[in-house]
C-alpha cells in the first residue's frame, strides 16, 4: 500500500535543509540498530523480574509509563505497573529470557522489539511471544515509556487499522492544516526527526509541521510494513520515499498511536533517513 503525501521537510537545525526528512546539507547518517543498548535494557528488565523484585522492575519505568500485558487493558503509571508485576511475579522462581531482535535509537528515544520466553522453576514454559518497548532517557538513565507484550502476534496484527490512522495524518498534512495535524497528537507527544532532534508537546509539534509545509511541493510515498494493535495502542512502522525535483530520498518512520477516549492520537514518533 502506498499513500501519496507532501514531503516532510525539516527546515530547522542545520544551515540548510533541502526537501524532506533528512534531505539536508549537513550529512547525518540514519540511526543504526543499537544492539548494545537494546541488550542492556532488556537484560536489566529480565534481571529485575527474575529476582522477583517488583520495586526494582517498576524503577525501570517512567512515572507516566503505560504497559499492555498479554490480553490486558492498558496499565498506566509506575505505581499501578509495579502492582501488576508484583502480582504477576507471585512467589517468584520464573526465569525470563528477552531476546531483542530489532532496535532503533533516535535522539533520546530507544525502541526495542524482540521475543520473550518465561520458564517456571519446575522447567515448564509459562509464556512466550513478542515484546515491543519504547524507552526514553531521563536523568541519564533509560526508562520504559510504552510497551506491548504479545502471546500470539498473529492475533494482534490488524492491517486494517493502518490506512485509517495514516489517512487522518496524511489528509491533515496534505491540506497544510497545522491545527488539524496538531490535533492528532497527544498533549505530551514527542517527535524525533533527523536532523532536528526531538520536538516535545502538541503545540511545538504543530509549529514544527507548520514550518515544514513551506512553499515547496515535494511528494512523499508512505509504505506501511508493520502494524500491531493491542488494546488501545497501535504501532505503525514503514518506509517513506520523498521525490523533489527528480531527487529521491528514502527513510523509515515509526508511530505509536494510543486511544485517548474516543480518539486515536500519536504519542511518540520517529522519522529518519536510510
Amino acid at each position: 500500500m502506498r499513500i501519496q503525501i507532501k514531503a516532510l521537510s525539516a527546515a530547522v537545525g542545520c544551515a540548510a535543509v533541502v526537501g524532506a526528512l533528512g534531505v539536508a546539507a549537513c550529512e547525518r547518517s540514519a540511526p543504526a540498530e543499537n544492539k548494545t543498548a537494546a541488550e542492556e535494557v532488556s537484560a536489566a528488565w529480565a534481571r529485575a523480574f527474575d529476582a522477583g523484585d517488583a520495586a526494582a522492575l517498576a524503577a525501570l519505568y517512567a512515572e507516566d509509563a503505560q504497559t499492555f500485558p498479554p490480553g490486558s487493558t492498558a496499565i498506566a503509571g509506575r505505581s499501578d505497573i509495579e502492582a501488576y508485576w508484583r502480582e504477576d511475579i507471585g512467589s517468584g522462581g520464573a526465569v525470563t529470557k528477552l531476546k531483542p531482535d530489532r532496535s532503533v535509537a533516535q535522539a533520546d528515544l530507544l525502541q526495542v522489539s524482540g521475543v520473550y520466553d518465561v520458564v517456571g522453576k519446575d522447567g515448564v514454559r509459562l509464556a512466550n511471544g513478542q515484546y515491543d518497548q519504547l524507552w526514553t532517557r531521563a536523568d541519564d538513565a533509560w526508562k520504559v515509556k510504552h510497551e506491548i507484550w504479545r502471546t500470539d502476534p498473529s492475533l494482534q496484527r490488524n492491517p486494517g487499522a493502518a490506512p485509517q490512522l495514516s489517512a487522518r495524518w496524511v489528509n491533515a498534512y496534505n491540506a497544510a492544516d497545522a491545527d488539524a495535524l496538531m490535533a492528532l497528537y497527544a498533549e505530551e507527544a514527542e517527535l524525533a526527526i533527523e536532523p532536528t532532534g526531538s520536538v516535545r508537546g502538541r503545540e511545538a509539534i504543530g509549529s514544527f509541521w507548520k514550518d515544514d509545509f513551506g512553499e515547496k511541493k515535494p511528494t512523499t510515498a508512505l509504505n506501511l510494513t508493520d502494524v500491531y494493535v493491542a488494546g488501545d495502542l497501535a504501532h505503525l512502522e514503514g518506509d517513506y520515499e520523498v521525490t523533489e525535483k527528480g531527487k529521491v530520498t528514502k527513510g523509515r518512520f515509526v508511530q505509536l498511536w494510543m486511544r485517548d477516549g474516543n480518539a486515536w492520537r500519536i504519542h511518540r514518533e520517529m522519522w529518519w533517513r536510510k
